[in-house]
């Protein structure tokens, strides 16, 4: 998949309900995201739940070190 050009190898998103979106790229993101609270999702989802997302919705991954859509930023997603 890829996000506004990036590609990802992610599976499931760690998601807040409401605009946090967090791809999950191993155990360790799986299981943080988990005992921090979030729901993980289905990659397959990631569209449909952003586009629900209030405006200020973004997309990272759960280490934070790369950012794939920016607050107020349109979204592209090619699977």
């Amino acid at each position: 998949m890829k996000i506004n050009g990036i590609e990802t190898s992610a599976k499931q998103f760690a998601y807040d309900g409401c605009h946090k979106i967090y791809l999950i790229e191993d155990g360790d993101d799986y299981q943080e995201a988990r005992d921090s609270g979030y729901d993980i999702i289905p990659i397959a989802s990631l569209r449909h739940k952003f586009n629900e997302s209030c405006g200020l919705q973004f997309i990272s991954n759960w280490k934070a070190t790369e950012r794939f859509v920016n607050q107020f930023q349109e979204a592209c997603f090619e699977f």
